[in-house]
C-alpha cells in the first residue's frame, strides 16, 4: 500500500468539508452535520419552512415570533436566503433568546452575501452565548471562526475552534473542526506562530497547537529529526487535540521520507513545441534557490525532456545521482515516469493516466480540483442549478465530470451543459442556450409593455460554472449579458485569466469571479507570447518555485494534513491519490482588472 494511503484514508472523508471551509460564505456546515448523524444536540429545525410559516398565521405575539424565526432558519438551509432576511425584518423587539437566534441568523446571511466584518458586528452583540443551547453555541463560535479567517485573522479563528472542541457532540465534527483550525495554523507565517505561542503562555491546549505549528514549519535536513521531535510532543501532550490530526503509524513512514536533497534533477522540455512552460518552471525553480539559504550546498541538473525516451530519461537521472526529481511535464510523459520504481521523490507536474507507484507525487495546475473547489463555493453561497459551458472534448468534458461530483454532492443540479468549438456561432449558440427567442433578441433594447411579465430568457439556473481561456470568455460573458443573464453569478477556473493585467481586453470580463493561486494577484514577473492553452507564465513560474520548496517540506505534507507554502499556491495538502492540490483564493474582474477578493 502506498504511503499516503496509511497517512491519510481517515482523512479523505473530512478533506472536501475542509476545503468548503476555506472557501466559506455560509458556515452552519457544522450544525447542518449535527441534525444529519442524528447527534445528540436538539436540532431546532424540524419541519420545512413552509410548514412554520403556515403554523404563524395562527398565533399571536412570542409564539409567532418564534415560530418566524425558525422558518427563517429553516430557509436558510433550503437556500433562499433572500427570503429569510425579509422576514427576520419584520419584527422588533424580541425577547432576549428569540433576539439571539436572530442575530446567528443574520450574521449567517452576512456570511453568504460576502460581509464578514459585519458578520462579526451582529455576533459582538450576544452576550453570554453559554446561556443559550448548544446547538446555537456551535454556530456562533463557528461563525465567528470562519469570518475571522476569511478577513485574515486566523489567531483569532484559532481561538474560537479550540472553544468549539469542547462542545461539539461527536467524533467526526471534532475531526472537522481541528483540521479547519489546522488550516488556519497552517496560513500563518513562523513570525505569527511564535507571537501566539507568547500571547498565551499559559494556555495548555493552545502551547500544543502552537508547538505542532512550529514542528511543521521548520527545516529539518536529517528525516528522523522531525519524527523525533513528533514524538517529543506526542509525550508532552498526551491527550492534545492535535494527535488526531497526526499519522497513528509515523514509525513506519520512515523509509519514506528523505533527507534535504543536495543533487536536484529537473526534467522538462527546454526546446520544441512546449519549451515556453518548460523554461517558465525552470525559471521558477532557479529563482527559488538563488534565493535559498542553501543554495550553494544544491546542485540541479536540467535534463531536456523534448523528443527524448522519457524512461531512460529518469532512469538516467537517478543514474547521475539525483536525490529529488522534478518533472516530467506533459500528460503522455507523466504517465509513463509513473509507472516506474521511484527510488527518491519525484515530483510529476501533470495528471497521469495511471496512478503513480510509491515515492511519486502528482503536482500541477488542475482545472479539474479548481472545478471542484467552486462547486464547493456555490453550494456555500446557495446556489443549486448550474448552467455550465465548457469547450468541446476531453479536457473540458473532465473538467466538467468533476465539477458536477462536486456539485451533486452539496445538493445541486447542473441544469444543462454547453460544450462549445472554435467554428461554433457563439451568438446564436449562447442565445439557444438561455432560450431566448429570434423575435425577442431582435427587440432587445425595447421595454416590456407595462403588465408583461413574460421572461425574456429560461429561469431554471441561478448561477453559470464557465471554463474558457481568455479569448473565448471575453466573447461568451458579454453575450450572456446581452441575454438579459447579467444578473447571474458566473464562476469561471483560473484559466479564464492571462496571468498578466490587460485592462482593455479584460473589461468585457467585469463581474466574472475565479479562483487562482495567491501569487497570481500579487505579482507580474513577466508574460510570454505563446498560445493561451499554455497557461500563464506568471502561474508556471510559481508553480516551479514552490517544487523547489516542496523539496525541504514534502515530508511535512507525509505528516501533516497541510501544509502553507510561502504564500505562493496558498495552502497545499496531499490527498489519498498521491496528489498535491491547493486550497486556491478568488478573485473578481473589476474595471478590467483581475482583484483578489479574500471575501468571496
Amino acid at each position: 500500500m502506498v504511503q499516503n494511503m496509511l497517512l491519510f484514508s481517515r482523512f479523505s472523508r473530512t478533506i472536501a468539508l475542509v476545503l468548503c471551509i476555506s472557501l466559506i460564505s455560509n458556515c452552519s456546515q457544522m450544525a447542518t452535520d449535527n441534525r444529519q448523524r442524528g447527534s445528540q444536540i436538539d436540532n431546532p429545525y424540524t419541519m420545512p419552512a413552509d410548514a412554520y410559516l403556515a403554523l404563524a398565521k395562527n398565533q399571536q405575539g412570542a409564539e409567532k415570533q418564534a415560530l418566524l424565526i425558525l422558518a427563517a432558519g429553516q430557509l436558510i438551509y433550503e437556500g433562499q436566503w433572500k427570503q429569510s432576511a425579509n422576514i427576520l425584518a419584520q419584527f422588533n423587539p424580541l425577547s432576549e433568546d428569540l433576539a439571539k437566534e436572530k442575530l446567528l441568523l443574520l450574521a449567517k446571511i452576512d456570511l453568504i452575501r460576502e460581509q464578514p466584518n459585519a458578520a462579526i458586528s451582529k455576533l459582538a452583540k450576544i452576550n453570554n452565548i453559554s446561556t443559550i443551547p448548544a446547538y446555537y453555541q456551535i454556530q456562533f463560535h463557528e461563525m465567528l471562526a470562519t469570518a475571522y479567517f476569511i478577513t485574515k485573522h486566523p489567531v483569532e479563528s484559532v481561538h474560537e475552534r479550540i472553544k468549539l472542541e469542547n462542545i461539539l457532540p461527536n467524533e467526526q465534527t471534532k475531526t472537522n473542526n481541528r483540521l479547519a483550525l489546522w488550516m488556519a495554523l497552517s496560513s500563518l507565517s513562523e513570525p505569527e506562530v511564535s507571537v501566539l505561542a507568547a500571547e498565551s503562555p499559559d494556555d495548555e491546549n493552545m502551547n500544543g497547537w502552537v508547538q505542532l505549528a512550529n514542528i511543521s514549519q521548520k527545516k529539518f535536513k536529517n528525516p528522523q529529526d522531525i519524527l523525533a521531535h513528533l514524538q517529543n510532543w506526542q509525550a508532552k501532550f498526551p491527550n492534545h487535540p492535535g494527535n488526531y490530526i497526526l499519522p497513528k503509524s509515523q514509525n513506519d513512514l520512515s523509509n519514506y521520507l528523505f533527507p534535504e536533497p543536495k543533487k536536484i534533477a529537473l526534467l522538462l522540455p527546454i526546446t520544441g513545441p512546449i519549451s515556453g512552460p518548460g523554461n517558465a518552471i525552470k525559471d521558477g525553480f532557479i529563482a527559488a534557490l538563488e534565493n535559498s539559504p542553501n543554495r550553494y550546498n544544491i546542485n540541479i541538473q536540467t535534463y531536456n525532456t523534448n523528443g527524448e525516451n522519457i524512461q531512460n530519461l529518469y532512469n538516467l537521472a537517478i543514474q547521475d545521482g539525483a536525490e529529488y526529481v522534478v518533472g516530467p511535464l506533459t500528460k503522455a510523459n507523466v504517465s509513463e515516469v509513473a509507472k516506474l520504481a521511484h527510488p527518491v521523490p519525484t515530483l510529476l507536474l501533470n495528471d497521469a493516466d495511471v496512478k503513480p507507484k510509491n515515492n511519486a507525487y502528482q503536482f500541477g495546475l488542475s482545472p479539474a480540483n479548481e472545478a471542484r473547489q467552486i462547486a464547493a463555493k456555490i453550494h456555500k453561497k446557495g446556489m443549486s442549478r448550474a448552467l455550465v459551458i465548457a469547450p468541446a472534448g476531453t479536457w473540458g468534458k473532465d473538467i466538467i465530470d468533476a465539477f458536477a461530483s462536486q456539485f451533486r454532492t452539496g445538493g445541486g443540479q447542473v441544469v444543462e451543459t454547453f460544450y462549445f468549438s472554435p467554428d461554433d456561432d457563439l451568438t446564436n449558440s449562447i442565445r439557444e442556450l438561455l432560450h431566448v427567442s429570434a423575435n425577442d433578441a431582435k427587440r432587445k433594447k425595447e421595454k416590456p409593455e407595462k403588465g408583461h411579465n413574460k421572461p425574456l430568457r429560461r429561469e431554471d439556473f441561478d448561477v453559470i460554472f464557465l471554463v474558457a481561456y481568455p479569448t473565448q470568455a471575453r466573447q461568451i460573458v458579454p453575450l450572456l449579458k446581452y441575454y438579459y443573464a447579467g444578473n447571474i453569478p458566473v464562476y469561471a477556473t483560473s484559466n479564464v485569466y492571462s496571468g498578466s493585467t490587460n485592462v482593455s481586453k479584460d473589461r468585457d470580463l467585469n463581474d466574472v469571479i475565479f479562483c487562482d493561486m495567491p501569487w497570481v494577484f500579487s505579482h507580474q514577473v513577466g508574460g510570454r507570447n505563446w498560445p493561451e492553452q499554455f497557461n500563464s507564465y506568471n502561474r508556471l513560474y510559481a508553480m516551479g518555485m514552490d517544487a523547489f520548496a516542496l523539496a525541504t517540506q514534502l515530508n511535512q505534507l507525509l505528516l501533516f494534513p497541510a501544509v502553507g507554502i510561502n504564500n505562493k499556491s496558498g495552502i497545499i495538502y496531499l490527498n489519498n491519490g498521491q496528489e498535491i492540490s491547493r486550497i486556491l483564493v478568488f478573485g473578481k474582474f473589476v474595471d478590467g482588472t483581475a482583484e483578489l477578493r479574500p471575501y468571496l
